[in-house]
């Protein structure tokens, strides 16, 4: 098991992202505009534009996953990194990754973002929370625990729900590769999962007094064996958002916004720098 994560650590390094394609703008155009809620169609065609795909960054099926990216402006500026969809069925998921670039477009944000707003392509093609080898990339990261706990907690815990396999070993598809390649090349400050459908919003970090937010409450769920909170915030101490929205979208984009900026102020707060964020965190 440790030279399989060697091996995969020594693959991810020195990863390059290749432009955007005409195939590739197109299938993020065509793929984003399928999601419900408010959009801007001059930004979503100039974001598609810039997208990038990480070298080796595609699905069981071989469809590539793509990302955009945008350069913060502030010289305190962390680096924020998004998943969106990485569980197929969760729609409004989609729609937030989707908005989310639409502004940081059209905006010099304070904070540098990533944004991957289709994790699991297959998954979203086949509306299944799992991938295209039906394993739950959310139980899949190689965490430290992977090979004593994740098939015994997904068997006692999970009833083994289809819906929650982990897989036959740690890291062992293709999204799973994705997003840690994401990880190692992007050196996030910060990770934002996006979900639905448990109406919360669950923060995985440093003890903090996160700011109000009507639209969603804190509330911590825990994190699991191979999952990205655990990967990330128990193993290695970078903080994890996981948003669970609710089924249906706001009516309007303003909470959107509004949660865009508690990130920003969040990842300050961490690293103890412009606590005042939150007035233009973006």
């Amino acid at each position: 098991m440790k030279f399989f994560l060697f091996l995969i650590l020594f693959l991810f390094q020195n990863v390059h992202a290749a432009p955007a394609s005409e195939a590739l703008r197109e299938q993020c155009l065509n793929g984003l505009k399928q999601f419900k809620g408010e959009s801007d169609l001059k930004n979503l065609t100039q974001a598609c534009s810039q997208v990038q795909v990480l070298d080796g960054c595609q699905s069981v099926e071989k469809v590539p996953i793509y990302h955009y990216e945008k350069k913060g402006v502030h010289k305190s500026q962390q680096r924020i990194l998004v998943f969106s969809l990485i569980h197929g069925d969760e729609f409004p998921a989609g729609s937030v990754g989707r908005f989310w670039m639409e502004r940081v477009v059209s905006i010099e944000p304070r904070n540098t973002w990533r944004i991957v707003p289709v994790l699991n392509p297959d998954g979203l093609k086949l509306k299944t929370r799992t991938n295209a080898n039906k394993i739950d990339i959310n139980r899949n990261f190689p965490t430290k625990d992977w090979v004593e706990k994740a098939q015994a907690y997904w068997k006692k815990d999970s009833q083994s729900n289809p819906r929650r396999f982990p897989g036959f070993n740690a890291a062992s598809e293709p999204e799973t590769q994705c997003a840690v390649k994401h990880i190692e090349d992007f050196k996030p400050d910060m990770i934002v999962s996006i979900h639905t459908p448990l109406k919360v919003l669950d923060f995985d970090g440093p003890s903090v007094k996160p700011p109000k937010f009507e639209y969603l409450p804190w509330k911590s769920l825990g994190h699991y064996p191979g999952s990205l909170g655990r990967y990330m915030w128990f193993e290695r101490k970078v903080p994890v958002l996981t948003m669970e929205l609710k089924e249906d979208l706001p009516s309007t984009n303003q909470p959107l916004v509004q949660l865009q900026d508690i990130i920003g102020f969040l990842v300050s707060l961490e690293f103890g720098k412009q606590k005042s964020a939150i007035s233009n965190p973006k």
